[in-house]
């Protein structure tokens, strides 16, 4: 039996019953590839369903603000994929009259969507021959091939696309994709793979030659980067000041609590901003104490926070700062905190405040 059949065989009787797999319908298939690029199946299926039930249609998505989809997107991190969704979603409401095209070309035209989700989406929704390349079938397909270079360099994408192009189970191709997926998800683990129950172990160059623990080679080139950085909670009576800078390194378009990054400063896209700066000096005291610390990572960077508070006996000295540097500012309670400020950072502050006040 040909590998392309046995792994077609194993799929169906060992796929994961997941939602997005109910139907053969691009939106949902689209929103969920995008929030597994970055999260887990188990940690992400909560956090889908909430989204498709509010958001249920391309034309939903693409009617609501921002700051909503932001909210419903809290506890995936990486925001600037929740922005980019709902400029596509837009997009393919003002163009496509919400449906996505069936071309390649055309679906890479669409904010945030690049060659990888493209392909899931047309060949699981429509069965168009396109074959996918993610983590898990970068490491199925370096293992099965005995690929040796370094699936992190600049040529290992061209490279597997190809084997992966030639891999591909052009009759079932949305099977096949799924199936490399759930295989470098369920069994062909970076650690400890599950050789003996893995449909392509009799063809597999790294399981003949016993080399899963060398196969696949990544070498990563950068490093982890450290910074320290302050975040600020100004209190006007019951009111916490979140802004909206349009240059931050992190955060971008997000309304946020005032921080900056303090100390030993590895590059000017880490510089403090003027504002932030500015707001430093405005506050009475030269030397605040934090009221707690916390660590945040953001892909290669090591953050560590330092929560400092103040209380404001006005507004206008706050709001006259943001408005010289042009800044957005708006005024938000303790509750709708994380709400307002969709972001881990804001849950962590939080926790501290509600912490001191026990």
């Amino acid at each position: 039996m040909i590998p392309q059949k046995k792994l077609h065989d194993w799929y169906q009787i060992h796929k994961r019953d997941l939602p997005f797999r109910k139907k053969k319908q691009a939106y949902p298939i689209w929103i969920s590839e995008v929030m597994l690029q970055q999260t887990r199946v188990n940690a992400m299926l909560p956090l889908y369903e909430a989204f498709i039930k509010r958001f249920p249609t391309p034309e939903t998505l693409a009617s609501a603000t921002e700051e909503e989809v932001l909210a419903h997107w809290k506890g995936l991190g990486y925001y600037s994929r929740a922005r980019n969704i709902r400029k596509a979603a837009i997009f393919l409401v003002q163009n496509y009259n919400g449906a996505f095209p069936k071309d390649l070309a055309k679906v890479l035209q669409l904010p945030g969507i690049g060659n990888y989700t493209a392909r899931a989406i047309l060949s699981i929704a429509y069965d168009l021959p396109l074959a996918v390349l993610d983590g898990n079938v970068k490491r199925v397909l370096s293992r099965y091939y005995g690929y040796t270079k370094n699936i992190l360099g600049a040529k290992a994408d061209s490279d597997l696309q190809n084997k992966a192009d030639e891999f591909l189970n052009i009759d079932h191709p949305g099977d096949h994709n799924q199936a490399m997926m759930e295989l470098g998800a369920t069994l062909c683990l970076p650690e400890s793979p599950k050789c003996l129950l893995c449909p392509l172990t009799d063809s597999c160059f790294a399981r003949i030659h016993q080399k899963t623990s060398e196969i696949p080679i990544r070498e990563k080139d950068k490093k982890q980067i450290q910074l320290s950085a302050e975040i600020w909670v100004l209190f006007h009576k019951e009111s916490i000041l979140l802004v909206r800078e349009p240059k931050m390194r992190f955060l971008k378009g997000m309304f946020h609590l005032p921080y900056g990054f303090t100390g030993e400063i590895p590059a000017e896209a880490y510089e403090p901003s003027p504002f932030f700066l500015s707001l430093r000096k405005t506050l009475s005291d030269p030397n605040p104490k934090p009221i707690g610390q916390f660590k945040h990572t953001i892909t290669h960077h090591k953050m560590v926070f330092s929560v400092l508070s103040a209380p404001l006996d006005e507004k206008v000295g706050v709001e006259g700062l943001t408005k010289k540097f042009g800044i957005e500012s708006k005024w938000v309670t303790l509750s709708t905190l994380d709400t307002e400020f969709p972001s881990s950072l804001a849950s962590k502050v939080k926790k501290i405040l509600l912490y001191l006040e026990l």
